[in-house]
């Protein structure tokens, strides 16, 4: 295949995929959608980079996920369990940038009026 035809047969399938997607979970309840926000991420991400950036990455790449019947959802799979790492360390430095840099807190009470010193 040609890059064209790689380019442009990827972008129909991912654009499907998608807008079956969003409807899909459009159909759902409110709160069933937030439970899914972290896979409706990961799915725009992909989207994004499959139908919008798709220049940007090698043809061999883009034309292997041609083979899947859902392109979308299996390079979005993948990169939830490459995503689906300990964050602690990242989590612990931005607690601490917190503490540092700000901002400052309000002047109330902490829950339950219990207080930090």
């Amino acid at each position: 295949m040609t890059r064209i035809e790689i380019h442009t047969y990827l972008a129909k399938k991912v654009e499907a995929a998608w807008m079956a997607y969003e409807s899909a979970m459009l159909q759902r309840p409110a709160r069933s959608i937030f439970a899914k926000a972290g896979e409706i991420d990961a799915t725009r991400t992909c989207f994004e980079e499959l139908a919008l950036n798709a220049k940007a990455y090698p043809d061999n790449l883009l034309e292997h996920l041609l083979r899947f019947e859902n392109p979308l959802e299996t390079v979005r799979e993948q990169w939830m369990r490459e995503q689906n790492m300990d964050c602690s360390g990242a989590f612990r430095h931005a607690l601490w940038s917190l503490c540092e840099y700000g901002p400052e807190p309000e002047d109330t009470p902490a829950i339950g009026g219990m207080t930090m010193e």
